[in-house]
């Protein structure tokens, strides 16, 4: 479908101002320019203006007109990444992440820990409208075991979603799953056995370093820049280095840097699959929710040989209590099929056929233009207030997806053992070390930005880059005075 002309206008100037063509502060041509030099309508250069305000990047002033938001602009440093040294070791994740605290409850407690949107941010009334209308089906049918593979209505307008990210998908090729997490379990399970050792990239998101350890999988990591992604030179390395049977990577806002790999390098790595016979996972869970230009495609649109095995889910983006996700895993699909039968058998029937009525009516597009925005406004305001509150040298990443940030103090401070401090004062995050299978980022946290924005999510913030600050001088006053 091709892109209304106010949402291309907007977008363009959605990424000059992203690669800082028009920086924080400055103005934006007028409507009147911009309708003389594109050959468009006032109003509709006035429609793509307007879509800016709303999504907090641009502001209006009386009488001087439109001009770059200072929310917009960066003034802090992206995080570093650690170096590459290629190594092959057992992953031992869990034993850390038992020992950290839950979130906690209360009206007054701030998760950024939590990487699930608010129910708030979801459309609740839609979703209430497709749970009635399947239990109206006076037939029962949504009462009996769906097939293995899953709904078949689900799974033809799965496919059809594929032609936004250049794919071309079949509902044959799917399988509906609990979840992404399940869907790379099953992956992994259909090509791997225990010891053999698995490429992913670093910082990786836990979750994924449970499934490895859960399997008995070794992992070798190649490092990961929230601004450029992986190089996959290092990847190729480290496949001439070590017997590496598959790859699991997430191309579209990584979790928890939020890097986003370019078409190039997608491409590269779907050619690196084919020509070594190497199974990819890419877990996509985030490539729906981006805040510019148009859908980013995946290493999957590059697929040839059916090498890349790809995951999804509709968890992170319109409904995580139904934990349906699906997969796509190419010339492996009727292993995936078998084991997920064996594993636990179909999805809920009902749910999926809530989910298929979400989609086919339009409602999850319609809830994606106003859901991007609101999140996109909360990353935002929430790099403004880490760049205002936490400690000067912090560095963060900026990502135009997804639903974290990805942030770096300094080398003093130990997210994990601020977790307590932090809980007490009522906020939780995600400490760095989590994201690491070597231990690493000791001194970084993600942050989410998914939450309906409200002044408590502010105050907490403003609170936790205190606790930052006051550290940060605990630590450096500790440091001087052993020298003295």
């Amino acid at each position: 479908m091709k892109e209304p002309i106010y949402l291309a206008m907007a977008n363009k100037i959605t990424s000059m101002i992203g690669d800082d063509v028009y920086k924080a502060g400055d103005k934006l041509p007028s409507l009147r320019s911009l309708h003389r030099e594109n050959g468009i309508s006032i109003g509709t250069v006035l429609q793509a203006f307007n879509h800016l305000v709303n999504k907090g990047l641009i502001v209006s002033r009386e009488k001087s007109g439109y001009f770059v938001s200072y929310g917009s602009g960066r003034k802090l440093a992206s995080p570093q990444t650690i170096p590459a040294s290629l190594s092959e070791r057992t992953v031992r994740i869990d034993g850390l992440l038992q020992k950290l605290r839950a979130d906690g409850t209360g009206r007054d407690f701030v998760s950024f820990a939590n990487a699930l949107p608010d129910h708030r941010l979801l459309p609740f009334n839609g979703i209430k409208r497709a749970l009635q209308t399947v239990s109206r089906d006076i037939s029962g049918s949504y009462l009996a075991i769906e097939e293995r593979k899953g709904n078949l209505k689900l799974r033809e307008e799965i496919a059809k979603r594929s032609f936004a990210w250049n794919g071309s998908l079949h509902a044959d090729d799917l399988v509906i799953t609990n979840g992404a997490m399940e869907a790379v379990i099953l992956c992994l399970k259909a090509i791997t056995k225990e010891g053999d050792t698995i490429l992913v990239q670093d910082p990786c998101y836990y979750g994924i370093m449970q499934t490895l350890e859960y399997l008995n999988l070794k992992v070798v990591t190649v490092p990961c820049h929230s601004d450029t992604g992986i190089d996959v030179a290092v990847v190729e390395a480290a496949c001439d280095k070590f017997d590496i049977k598959a790859c699991v990577l997430v191309a579209n806002f990584n979790n928890p840097d939020g890097a986003c790999l370019n078409s190039g390098q997608k491409r590269r790595l779907a050619e690196l699959a084919n020509l070594r016979k190497l199974p990819v996972i890419e877990d996509d869970l985030y490539g729906d929710i981006f805040f510019r230009g148009n859908r980013p495609d995946t290493i999957k649109t590059y697929d040839k040989d059916g090498w890349v095995m790809y995951c999804n889910s509709f968890s992170k983006s319109l409904v995580p209590g139904f934990r349906i996700g699906w997969c796509a895993p190419g010339r492996f699909a009727y292993e995936v099929a078998r084991l997920k039968s064996m594993h636990n058998g179909p999805v809920c029937n009902f749910t999926q056929r809530a989910l298929h009525q979400l989609l086919a009516s339009g409602l999850y597009d319609r809830h994606l233009k106003k859901y991007r925005v609101e999140l996109q406004k909360n990353m935002l305001r929430t790099i403004h207030l880490i760049e205002k509150h936490f400690p000067g040298d912090t560095k963060i990443s900026s990502p135009f997806g997804g639903l974290v940030i990805w942030a770096e103090l300094s080398p003093e401070i130990n997210t994990v053992n601020l977790q307590d401090e932090a809980f007490s004062q009522g906020i939780s995050y995600a400490p760095g070390e989590i994201f690491s299978a070597k231990g690493d980022y000791k001194n970084y946290l993600r942050i989410s930005f998914c939450r309906l924005w409200d002044t408590k999510t502010e105050n907490a913030l403003v609170r936790l880059g205190e606790l930052f600050r006051l550290q940060a001088g605990k630590q450096r006053g500790h440091g001087q005075n052993k020298h003295l």
